[in-house]
């Protein structure tokens, strides 16, 4: 049995934690163990599971040779902090978590990287080319020969049409559509609901039907 220790807390980290155990009742030998989280004490029940302590402490689990991470810490606006936060973690590659959900239909010919989720009713077609630690939330879509890059995020309902290129630390909000051999620069934003017709620059927020470029993020790289 593999434990599987979160690193995050309250939303996408209790529903990963809900997706093991659906893995675990059809019978396969994983279950949340617990939480690393910065922002609530080390005892704290998060969904019923404890705080283990900080997400820096990670390192005190690793000679637990039965204990695997995943994170959970992806956030709109936050994206670059959190991916340089875990990229900082002691923790090989080796022994993050790809967790894909029993209800996803993912093509034997696509590649996922560690650390990743698949959340349930997700669609992950062929050739599609994933990072690591990047998160797809409920029934989002992604189009034959995509490209995606660490640490991206792509909501609830979201389609990436056929040859999109996503950079790393992508957020995409719920309901947004992509067209197809679109490029989103790394790091940046599309809001919810919005439709990509054009290719958007890294470290930017676009948004609106047809979206647009908003503003740029304000981030010390």
């Amino acid at each position: 049995m593999k434990r599987v220790i979160i690193l995050g807390g309250h939303g996408d980290g209790v529903v990963i934690a809900s997706s093991l155990d659906d893995l675990r009742a059809l019978g396969e030998a994983v279950m949340p163990y617990g939480f690393l989280n910065d922002h609530e004490p080390q005892g704290t029940l998060i969904g019923g599971l404890p705080v283990l302590g900080q997400i820096d402490e990670a390192d005190k689990f690793l000679d637990q040779k039965d204990v695997l991470f995943i994170s959970a810490i992806l956030k709109a606006k936050e994206s670059y902090d959190r991916a340089k936060k875990v990229e900082g973690l002691i923790i090989p590659l080796e022994r993050f978590l790809t967790l894909i959900h029993p209800q996803a239909t993912v093509s034997t010919r696509a590649k996922i990287g560690a650390g990743t989720f698949v959340g349930p009713h997700v669609n992950i077609m062929p050739n599609v080319v994933i990072g690591n630690h990047c998160s797809f939330r409920a029934s989002a879509n992604v189009g034959h020969d995509c490209v995606v890059g660490d640490f991206c995020y792509m909501g609830p309902n979201s389609t990436l049409s056929g040859r999109v290129r996503l950079g790393n630390g992508v957020h995409i909000g719920p309901n947004a559509s992509v067209l197809e051999r679109v490029e989103l620069g790394n790091y940046c934003l599309i809001g919810m609901g919005s439709v990509v017709l054009k290719s958007v620059p890294g470290f930017s927020i676009a948004f609106g039907n047809p979206a647009k470029v908003q503003k740029r993020l304000e981030i010390d790289t």
